[in-house]
Order: structure tokens, then sequence, then C-alpha cells
């Protein structure tokens, strides 16, 4: 029979071996295993939701763990280290997390200290999403916000999709047959247009887009998931910054005479 003493000290061990700022998403199929990890740290006061004379920065992404093929493992972890160390300002690439946290509330500090009238909050988050985790495919979705003064913040997502066999970033033509790219962009358009509820024949550059000759083009910042593409254009690529992003869905439905059904797709088009 063991004393409450004893068990206190079971407890407490038990509690003091789980990882700070980690959660683990468990796979028993062959999957990546997730473990996300999570950084958060201010200066300044941060007592209000809107406070002034404040930095704060918010680092989050996964890490990933894949049994399959370590080499794979590897490529994938050094993709999502690299956007999510990447310099803020002018400085050179960081190390980890902590020293690019601490970095950035240096600089805070040392604007406050420059301009101690300006009454100015800094924020900074980077977040890392699992969005696709099937057997051959691995999406993310990689955004950040950043407010350093000025008339608004910015935000910007980008989406990534990893092959598993071979930890490279998957193509277009790895999930169309041949010749698709002119039949994909004529769907995407009439998608585009029937999103932003324009007619058939709207000029584009009227209607307030910004495409390059005004005519309508996808670009390569798409997410592969188990039922559509999806294409995401941020703020100031395709229009004014007052409109938003655009987040363009592209069923599988609609394009399946163009997909490869051998392809990496085919676990979804069964």
């Amino acid at each position: 029979m063991q004393s409450t003493r004893e068990k206190i000290l079971i407890i407490a061990l038990f509690i003091y071996t789980i990882p700070a700022c980690s959660t683990i998403d468990h796979s028993d199929d062959g999957k990546v295993i997730i473990h996300q990890k999570k950084y958060e740290d201010s200066t300044g006061d941060c007592e209000g939701e809107y406070s002034d004379n404040c930095a704060r920065i918010k680092i989050e992404f996964p890490q990933v763990e894949y049994s399959q093929d370590q080499a794979v493992e590897n490529k994938i972890n050094r993709a999502i280290r690299k956007f999510f160390l990447q310099p803020l300002f002018n400085e050179s690439s960081f190390e980890d997390v902590e020293e690019m946290i601490d970095n950035f509330l240096r600089e805070y500090q040392s604007f406050t200290i420059d301009f101690p009238e300006a009454f100015q909050h800094w924020s900074l988050e980077r977040i890392g999403k699992v969005r696709q985790n099937s057997d051959f495919i691995f999406s993310l979705e990689l955004s950040e916000y950043s407010y350093l003064g000025g008339a608004h913040p910015n935000t910007v997502v980008n989406f990534v999709n990893y092959n598993l066999k071979s930890g490279k970033k998957i193509k277009l033509s790895e999930l169309f047959k041949d010749n698709f790219e002119n039949d994909l962009k004529r769907i995407a358009e009439s998608e585009f247009r029937k999103l932003k509820e324009l007619s058939e024949k709207e000029d584009l550059g009227q209607a307030g887009f910004w495409f390059d000759d005004n005519r309508f083009h996808l670009n390569d910042n798409f997410l592969v998931t188990d039922s559509s593409l999806i294409y995401y254009y941020n703020n100031y690529e395709i229009t004014a910054y007052a409109f938003g992003p655009t987040e363009l869905e592209i069923s599988y439905s609609k394009i399946k005479d163009l997909l490869d059904i051998d392809g990496l797709l085919a676990e979804f088009l069964k």
C-alpha cells in the first residue's frame, strides 16, 4: 500500500516529465507524428489587449516525426525551421527560436529608448498549422502577423505541400495529367468569378483586381487537401488591402478529368 507522500511524489515526477509548451499528435498508421512547439514572450506594459508601450511575440510550429523515412523527416523539419527563423529586421539568421525572440524584444526596447514619446506597440506571430497529413501528402499553412507601427498590420499566409516519398515540395505536375494548365486556369477563373460575384465578361481591372495584362492567373500558393485545391492570394497581391486576401477553393469534382488518378491524389480520388 503506497503512502500519501509516495503517491504525491509519483504524480510530481509524472508532471515534470511532460515537455513544456509542446503538444503531440500521435499516429499509429505510418503517417507523420506532430510535436507542436509553442513559444511566447512580451516586454513592456502588456496588461491590456491593445496596450501601448508593449511588444508581444508568439511562435507556434509543428516539429515532425516520420518513422518511415528519416531523410524526409529532416527535410521537412529544416524547411519549417527556415521559415520560422527568418529575420524580421536586417539581422543574420538565428540559431534557434529563443534567440529570435530575444532579438525582437531587444529591438523594441531600443526603439523605445530612441523614441520615448512614441507610445507604440509591436506584435509578431508566426503560426504553423498542419492542413493535410495522409499517406503520401503532408501540407502546412504557415502564417505571419506583424505590426511594427504604421496604418495597419501585415498578414501573410503561405501554403506548402510535401511529397512524403521524397520530402520535396509538391509540383502541380505531380497531381495532373499532361497539358493541364490552360483547362485548370479556365475552370479556376470561373470559380473566381463566382466567388467575387462577377459576370463571365466583366472586366477584372474595372472590378478592382490587379492581374498582369488584366488576365486572370493562378499563383503558386496552393494547398492540397483531401477534397480540393485551395489557392491563396495575400493582401495587396491582386487587389487593395481594404478588400483583404482571397481564398479560392477548387473542388476535385470540378477538375476530375484533369487529375492523374494514379498520381499523388490517388488516395483521395477512389
